[in-house]
């Protein structure tokens, strides 16, 4: 019977910890993350897992025992609670949880229902069909990748009069640059939608204007569409992709590649580089991460040999879910032994040490010639620290812009008009104001979640794989 509870009760605190962790109501992204490697900072997940679920259930499962044998005097009166509570534990699970969307991605076979969508035919506009055309002097482009990063951590208060704003260098960026969707001293930002709401959709989402679908490594079709990095190729851009953790970083690796960028640099390369000392980054993480202060370092490098016109993109990892890759070198939590504590001081880390390369770099030669993109990945997955706020969006920067947009009110956009938002920061001029699925901020013309709302759109992006299918068998028959 203590086993049976055990179960019943390490499941429920699964349940709540996974709810607490992860975005588990967007089946999309769950299925994507189930598809990555399982490396080591996989690993560190499930090891975080147990050590956070395993002690708690065996606890309560005790107490739960002894209460039983104290009060019910045999065995069928006693197995009859342990039922209540594991059907209240599967309530749980399917109140928080779509499970049709689960069941509708597990049943949704691209192949065999391959469909024409009229949505995607109206609405993406096919960069090969519009005119795109470059400055006479073409423009730097920096985009920077904040891990998680989104509005809550700005203008909430996180416990404490001391804690009102968890990165004020980058709120002072954001108030003092342009931010889309900036409303009065609140700071702008994007929101995530379907196939947009984890770290390597979102650059695949502002690369290509489409988001990321589950099954797309089944359709072919998306190497034939161009792509932001693709368009700098092919203006003579020369163009560096880098990342300092190991997750997920031979799918970034591919796709980098896949999308002419020149050169490609993971973890192992940049401990190579600056010659950081493996064991003891394996001592202080459990893996082989080369957090945020280093990598910050690393792009200084580059930027100090690189050529122009060149663009640069790369990612940081310190504000990770669920409580951050803690760095005591960079800031020190107020206490260490708090989860919430650790990840306040990483989210303190990451503005402090993206304040500081930026004051590095903007006496450079390039610095005025450069655009510099700065904004979070998704907004942060699971609750904690930003609990109670549900309209987070994931924060937007535009520095050194070449152009001031159109409208002055706030937009309402997502990670798909990036795309040739970016484009038109460094001064390309595009054709109608849209490329993929994305709007052009700095243009009149209004985005997807302007013109038909975020649930229309996920609607419809849900049914996106199947026309990719749809137009790689056309595609296969033209050969």
């Amino acid at each position: 019977m203590t086993i049976l509870l055990f179960l019943a009760v390490h499941l429920r605190a699964g349940i709540v910890w996974a709810l607490n962790t992860f975005p588990l109501r967007d089946a999309n992204t769950v299925f994507l993350t189930l598809q990555e490697p399982f490396d080591d900072f996989a690993y560190s997940m499930v090891k975080y897992y147990l050590t956070s679920t395993i002690p708690h259930a065996l606890t309560i499962s005790v107490v739960l025992t002894i209460f039983l044998y104290v009060t019910l005097n045999n065995t069928r009166k006693r197995i009859f609670p342990i039922g209540i509570y594991f059907a209240a534990t599967i309530a749980l699970l399917f109140y928080n949880i779509p499970i049709s969307d689960y069941v509708h991605i597990l049943n949704n076979e691209p192949e065999k229902n391959a469909a024409y969508s009229k949505f995607f035919v109206e609405n993406y506009v096919n960069p090969d069909s519009v005119k795109i055309s470059p400055p006479d002097k073409k423009r730097n482009l920096i985009l920077i990748y904040l891990e998680s990063l989104e509005t809550t951590f700005s203008d909430k208060k996180h416990g404490g009069n001391q804690d009102t704003n968890l990165m004020p260098e980058i709120t002072e960026l954001a108030l003092n640059n342009l931010s889309f969707g900036r409303n009065k001293n609140h700071i702008g930002g994007g929101i995530d939608t379907r196939g947009s709401a984890s770290t390597f959709p979102s650059m695949h989402s502002r690369s290509l204007g489409i988001p990321n679908i589950i099954n797309y490594t089944q359709t072919p079709i998306l190497h034939h569409y161009k792509s932001l990095y693709k368009i700098l190729n092919a203006n003579g851009y020369h163009q560096i992709f880098f990342q300092g953790n190991p997750g997920l970083y031979k799918q970034f690796q591919f796709f980098a590649t896949d999308q002419k960028i020149n050169e490609v640099y993971g973890p192992d390369d940049l401990i190579e580089l600056m010659k950081l000392d493996t064991a003891d980054l394996i001592r202080k993480q459990g893996y082989k991460t080369v957090q945020d202060k280093e990598a910050f370092r690393f792009a200084k490098q580059i930027l100090d040999t690189i050529s122009e016109p060149f663009s640069l993109t790369f990612f940081t990892i310190d504000t990770h879910a669920p409580s951050g890759i803690y760095d005591p070198d960079c800031i020190k939590a107020k206490d260490e032994q708090n989860e919430d504590e650790r990840l306040k001081a990483s989210v303190r880390c990451v503005s402090r040490e993206l304040g500081c390369f930026l004051n590095s770099i903007n006496s450079k030669p390039f610095y005025q010639n450069t655009s510099i993109v700065i904004f979070g990945d998704h907004r942060f997955p699971g609750i904690r620290l930003i609990n109670g706020f549900p309209n987070g969006k994931w924060i937007d920067i535009f520095i050194n812009s070449s152009k001031l947009p159109v409208l002055e009110e706030p937009r309402k956009f997502s990670d798909i008009d990036m795309f040739p938002t970016i484009l038109s920061s460094i001064n390309y001029d595009i054709e109608g104001g849209r490329l993929g699925f994305g709007t052009d901020l700095f243009s009149d013309k209004k985005t997807l979640l302007e013109t038909i709302g975020l649930d229309s759109v996920n609607k419809e992006f849900d049914k996106m794989a199947n026309h990719l299918i749809y137009e790689s068998y056309l595609l296969q028959k033209k050969k």
